[in-house]
Formats: structure tokens, sequence, C-alpha cells
């Protein structure tokens, strides 16, 4: 009975898995380069670019307002090619969604940025976009006294 039991757990668990695997979304190359071209406009000082990529769903002052802020975070460095280490694709009854991690790793630091997508019409806005940084070493100093 108990090995019975045991194999039925089994058999459904791998089952589940071969579900689970082949419903996996795609990550979207197009979103991902959106969300590339929005971290760029964003170090770049490009506010009215970044405002313009935003959902409806968001206020324009407040938008503004947070732009300084994310920018001082990330600091004036150029724009690298970012690594995609997470996305997701949803669509329920409130919308379609699409969400893309992506890493910028600097010398002394790694941007984590994760925007937030919303289909809206026939277009995709963001409706969120989040940075943080982890400081993986020393900051770079501008040159040494002698």
């Amino acid at each position: 009975m108990y090995l019975r039991t045991l194999g039925a757990v089994a058999a459904a668990s791998t089952l589940a898995a071969c579900t689970f695997n082949a419903n996996l979304p795609k990550s979207d190359p197009a979103l991902n380069a959106e969300a590339k071209a929005l971290f760029s406009e964003l170090v770049t000082g490009q506010d009215d670019a970044v405002a313009s990529r935003m959902s409806s769903a968001n206020s324009p002052e407040a938008i503004r307002a947070q732009l300084p802020m994310l920018r001082n975070m990330i600091g004036d460095t150029p724009i690298l090619e970012p690594k995609v280490v997470g996305f997701q694709s949803v669509t329920s009854t409130n919308g379609r969604f699409y969400v893309v991690q992506q890493d910028y790793i600097y010398p002394d630091r790694v941007a984590h940025a994760q925007t937030n997508f919303v289909k809206e019409g026939e277009g995709w806005k963001v409706f969120g976009f989040n940075v943080n940084v982890t400081m993986t070493a020393a900051p770079a100093t501008a040159g040494t006294a002698t």
C-alpha cells in the first residue's frame, strides 16, 4: 500500500513538472529592448522620453519627481548591455502584463532594474519601474594624489 501511494505521488509529480515546463512563457525581446531604452533615457536625463513611455495610470508629476532620485542611484555611467535575469507574462481579467528584470553589471555595482508593462490599446506602456543598486566594490576614484 505504501509503495503504491509513493508511486502515485511520484507519477503525479512527474506529470505536474511536465505540464509546468510546457506552459512557461517566453521572454519578449521587443519589450526587453523597450526596458533597456527606458533605462538609457533615465540615465541620460531624457525625462520627457521616460514620461512618454509611462501608462496613463501614472501621474506625470509623480513620475518626474522620482526620476532624479533613480538617476542618482544609478550614477552617470555608460549604458551597458543588460542581462535578463527574470521575466513574467500574465494575462488576466485585469489585462495583459509583462515584467522583465534586467541587471546592468558595472565594475563597482550592479543596477537591478525591473520594468512592469501593461497592454494599453494596441501598444505596451510602463506602469512601474524599479531600480535597486548593489555595491560590489569600492567606487572608482577620479585619480590619485602624488
